[in-house]
């Protein structure tokens, strides 16, 4: 990237030798009752596969084995689907956790899928008209004793998990204290209409979507140990404003392909024009001419000599004119700079090593010239997926980015 000196973001890094020793990794896997979140078993895995997802969904796949050892332990009733927790704890520190949706037999034991706690929300509506605007409500009262929603964005998002875990069997344990004051200072108009059953998790990633938004999560590990007590785990829905992670000359990661210290093994960085917009049409709820829409183009790029690339995408439920004003700016702006999705395979435990980075950080990427790319390649790219292969030796790890 222009500007940005190699030298400064690299440091010493490239001169330095990999230690060709490569450490022992010890995985544990334990399965939880989702809404107490007591223990049911701690099962061995074969086969893991994990990731995460800025702003979205990050997925599980796994075996788990049926065999002398582990049918005592009753992997049936521990590992039934829609109601357990899986948490991946990885050398003493929990490095995923989510919910199994899935389980199907194999040969040896059964396979199953589970995906990240915010997967819970996909599953839970607005049944109730919630609403900033008070004249579309008959209880003026907050959330979740009322209809009413706070206007700051933040705690939009805060009033509508607290409706869904105000209900009967609603709370799968998500904390939502980090989701108060500070405000973030951006007030948006929104309203939810019972009659849509509007999706809480869609809702939540709508809102943050739109321009001048935020980045969103749930984050895991372990509550500090007290009193012989045993130890418990959290789960507490967070905001990352403007934006998570740390650009690149602060988080100081660079990934190499080439030389005595790379740590990139393989990747893919392509150039790809059908996902560049220079135009773009956000359609709301409505039909006909009442329907709201919104468009927005990209005039520097245009001036410039591009033609006109057009996109429309639709928001079904969102009615209000500046929501989706905002969904269209945030839209071309993510299709104006952000053409390619380079993915990257490197090694965990190579500098730098899996744990120093997290998706929402901005890292240095660099391609020594080889025979396909003869002059090599460069770049500050921002990490949207993690996804790791979990092994007790090397372990790889998959990087999908998105350009700054």
């Amino acid at each position: 990237m222009d500007g940005v000196p190699v030298t400064a973001l690299m440091g010493e890094t490239l001169g330095l030798a990999i230690d060709q020793a490569t450490p022992d990794h010890t995985y544990t896997y334990l399965f939880c009752d989702l809404l107490t979140d007591a223990v049911l078993a701690e099962l061995p895995l074969s086969g893991v596969t994990y990731s995460t997802e800025l702003n979205g969904i990050g997925t599980l796949s796994a075996t788990v084995p049926y065999a002398d050892d582990t049918l005592p332990l009753d992997p049936e009733t521990a590992t039934v689907p829609g109601r357990t927790a899986l948490y991946v704890d990885r050398d003493g520190v929990i490095v995923w956790a989510g919910i199994v949706w899935t389980r199907e037999l194999v040969k040896g034991g059964k396979a199953i899928q589970a995906a990240e706690f915010f997967s819970y929300y996909t599953r839970r509506y607005v049944k109730q008209t919630l609403s900033t605007d008070t004249s579309l409500i008959l209880n003026t009262a907050f959330v979740p004793t009322g209809q009413r929603l706070y206007a700051d964005q933040k705690y939009i998002m805060w009033s509508l998990l607290q409706y869904a875990h105000a209900q009967p069997n609603g709370n799968p344990g998500v904390a939502t204290y980090l989701l108060v004051a500070p405000a973030h200072g951006v007030n948006r108009v929104a309203s939810y209409f019972k009659f849509e059953r509007p999706e809480i998790y869609a809702s939540i990633a709508e809102l943050a979507a739109a321009d001048d938004g935020f980045d969103f999560g749930i984050e895991v590990g372990w509550n500090p140990v007290s009193n012989n007590n045993p130890p418990t785990r959290y789960k507490r829905a967070r905001t990352w404003f403007p934006r998570r992670g740390r650009p690149a000359d602060e988080s100081g990661l660079v990934f190499v392909k080439g030389g005595s210290g790379g740590s990139i093994l393989e990747y893919d960085w392509p150039e790809d024009g059908t996902a560049s917009a220079t135009e773009v049409s956000a359609v709301g709820a409505g039909s006909g001419e009442a329907r709201v829409t919104s468009v927005r183009q990209d005039a520097d790029r245009l001036a410039a000599g591009w033609p006109l690339l057009e996109q429309v995408t639709a928001y079904d439920g969102v009615i209000e004119q500046a929501q989706l004003d905002g969904l269209a700016a945030a839209e071309l702006n993510a299709r104006s700079s952000a053409q390619t999705r380079p993915t990257f395979t490197v090694a965990a435990d190579s500098d730098p090593v899996f744990g120093s980075y997290e998706v929402g950080d901005e890292a240095y990427f660099v391609i020594d010239p080889e025979p396909t790319t003869p002059g090599g390649r460069e770049g500050v790219l921002r990490i949207m997926s993690i996804e790791v292969t979990a092994a007790t030796g090397p372990e790889r790890v998959r990087l999908t980015c998105a350009a700054v």
